[in-house]
């Protein structure tokens, strides 16, 4: 496993992260889901593997993410970092702490290690949120502060909010494909803040399974403009010089991803698990030995990508329905 700082600390975390969205994702309507029993042994398995970061949040399931969460590490809690997310619509001042207060008693822990503002509420001063923030931070409830889907004008305003302590990450999309958050976040604070990439495989785009010829059927996936024919069709050139460079190392498409995308100092992958052989497959994807030169030819040739998103917006209610009736 390789490890990084999380943010301006000398908290040790490692590149890859275990990310959970997806434990209550069928009772909400949102695909399938994953089996609850087997994302257990998955977080277990991606720490025995040297894993340490476990990212859930409040809204996952309506709150059953984290208590899977917890469930898994009750007996492994030193070995690992929680970090979780309070809605917007919960980020006023006493929404904050009430918020954090629900998601320690369902992660069944006594601090937060991570606290998050899952997105921006132009609603709400970032300030109340941010006082709140500390609050927590004082009272010995959370031990770092970070945002998620924040832009770098709105993270400057979160951390001059702040009077004690310092914003450490920035929880975006990021993937070989969609790169503008995150991109905007190194050009305006370099390594300072860490970055955790969420959708780092693009939903399951760049594992190699989907084609013009395979698209997928979910909804999830079905909405989303990557899968479109024409999208999928441009994206071609590079997943197979990743499945080039997979069949070379011996390795899965999803690893050369991964691997590339953590090739940067303060980047930290957060990749779903469904059971424990997808966390080994996700969290070995740091043995890849790439070189730069590949890490460097492969977000040229994503970068030479010109991925359409009108068109495919416009079929989204069409999608929808496609979905819902399959």
């Amino acid at each position: 496993m390789l490890y990084t700082t999380l943010g301006k600390t000398s908290e040790r975390v490692s590149k890859i992260a275990v990310g959970t969205w997806q434990i209550g994702a069928r009772e909400w309507g949102w695909g399938r889901g994953y089996g609850e029993e087997q994302v257990v042994q998955a977080i277990r398995r991606s720490v025995e593997i040297g894993v340490n970061l476990i990212d859930t949040a409040e809204i996952y399931g309506g709150g059953r993410s984290e208590e899977v969460v917890g469930k898994a590490i009750k007996d492994i809690r030193e070995s690992v970092l929680i970090a979780t997310k309070v809605w917007p619509t919960h980020a006023t001042y006493n929404g904050t702490l009430k918020a954090c207060e629900r998601s320690l008693r369902r992660l069944n822990v006594d601090v937060i290690d991570l606290y998050q503002v899952h997105w921006p509420n132009p609603l709400v001063p970032i300030s109340s949120t941010m006082s709140a923030m500390e609050k927590l931070v004082r009272e010995g409830k959370v031990r770092y502060i970070g945002v998620s889907n924040f832009s770098p004008s709105q993270l400057k305003r979160a951390q001059e909010s702040l009077k004690s302590q310092e914003i450490v990450s920035n929880q975006v999309k990021y993937n070989l494909l969609e790169r503008k958050a995150a991109e905007s976040n190194f050009s305006t604070f370099g390594d300072r803040i860490t970055v955790l990439a969420y959708s780092p495989l693009a939903q399951g785009l760049l594992t190699g399974k989907y084609s013009v010829h395979r698209r997928p059927k979910d909804l999830v996936r079905g909405i989303n403009p990557l899968f479109d024919t024409a999208n999928l069709r441009r994206t071609e050139p590079l997943i197979e010089r990743m499945r080039e460079l997979a069949k070379k190392y011996g390795c899965e498409v999803s690893q050369i991803a991964l691997r590339a995308l953590i090739e940067r100092e303060n980047v930290v992958a957060i990749a779903g698990v469904k059971d424990a052989a997808q966390a080994e497959i996700n969290a070995t994807s740091t043995e890849v030995p790439l070189s730069q030169e590949v890490v460097d030819e492969l977000f040229h040739l994503a970068r030479d990508i010109k991925i359409a998103t009108l068109l495919p917006l416009i079929k989204t209610p069409f999608r929808l329905v496609e979905s819902l009736t399959s």
